[in-house]
């Protein structure tokens, strides 16, 4: 994306009473962002992945970066709209070292077929933004379809989440509903709903093959699965520990269980 000259003519923003900075400084606070529907990106690598897939509304740069791309005409995000000075783009960032690019994007309105699918995660109060985010990533990285969240997790696009999602959350589709719904409708749908759990079994099912539907329920941070939930789940796993380990970080034991669960013939080395 080359720095346009039609640039130069933009003159950075420099009072917190003009409009558009007051409507981005309040999509810095979750209940703004759910108003509007829109999803805040900060950061160049981000930025660019959610440009190319979601609907751009606003582009910020501060003013520094603005200067930086036009002295040496580098790439620079296409279709900048606004310039703010420095010390204005700082009160709008959440990095203790901004790199002087944030977006507005429409938030994605996801379609999730169930029938097409054969790997999913379902979260239930996993209220850390950052976990939310690391779990995203896992199931990018190892091939889960679709994040179902019951309604008390982390929002997937709080800048947080995304930052820790390293841009998973724009291609992994989710979606925030009911648990037991969704629990239900998996079911129905032909899931193998396995919950990682630390009553549960320390081997998987020995018939488990790597073409069952199969969705991966995790817990939040302290409370877990609740009981009621996991009535519903054909299977409760939980990873082997050593003595005196109380348990893994939920993003940690997320990865690791989408990974067990990618491989069912290596299921028997839990035992050993």
């Amino acid at each position: 994306m080359r720095y346009s000259r039609a640039m130069e003519k933009l003159q950075p923003i420099r009072s917190k009473d003009n409009d558009l900075y007051k409507k981005i400084k309040s999509y810095t606070v979750p209940k703004y962002r759910k108003r509007d529907n829109v999803v805040l990106v900060e950061g160049q690598k981000t930025y660019d992945e959610a440009y190319t897939r979601l609907n751009c509304l606003y582009t910020i740069v501060s003013e520094s970066y603005y200067l930086k791309n036009a002295e040496v005409g580098a790439e620079a995000a296409e279709g900048v709209q606004h310039v703010i000075d420095d010390a204005l783009f700082s009160s709008l960032s959440e990095l203790k070292t901004s790199q002087g690019i944030l977006g507005v994007f429409q938030m994605p309105d996801f379609h999730i077929d169930l029938a097409t699918l054969q790997r999913v995660v379902v979260l239930q109060g996993v209220q850390d933004p950052k976990n939310v985010g690391a779990i995203m990533r896992n199931a990018h990285c190892l091939g889960y379809q679709a994040v179902f969240l019951s309604e008390g997790c982390a929002q997937v696009f709080s800048p947080k989440a995304i930052r820790a999602a390293m841009g998973a959350s724009l291609y992994v589709p989710s979606t925030v509903g009911d648990i037991f719904d969704q629990v239900i409708q998996l079911k129905e749908a032909g899931f193998t709903v396995i919950a990682a759990d630390l009553s549960g079994s320390e081997t998987l099912p020995a018939d488990l093959t790597s073409q069952d539907k199969i969705a991966l329920l995790i817990g939040g941070e302290g409370s877990g699965i609740s009981p009621e939930v996991l009535q519903g789940c054909d299977y409760r796993f939980r990873i082997p520990l050593q003595p005196g380990a109380e348990s893994l970080n939920v993003s940690v034991a997320s990865g690791i269980v989408m990974y067990l669960l990618n491989t069912p013939c290596n299921n028997d080395q839990t035992n050993e």
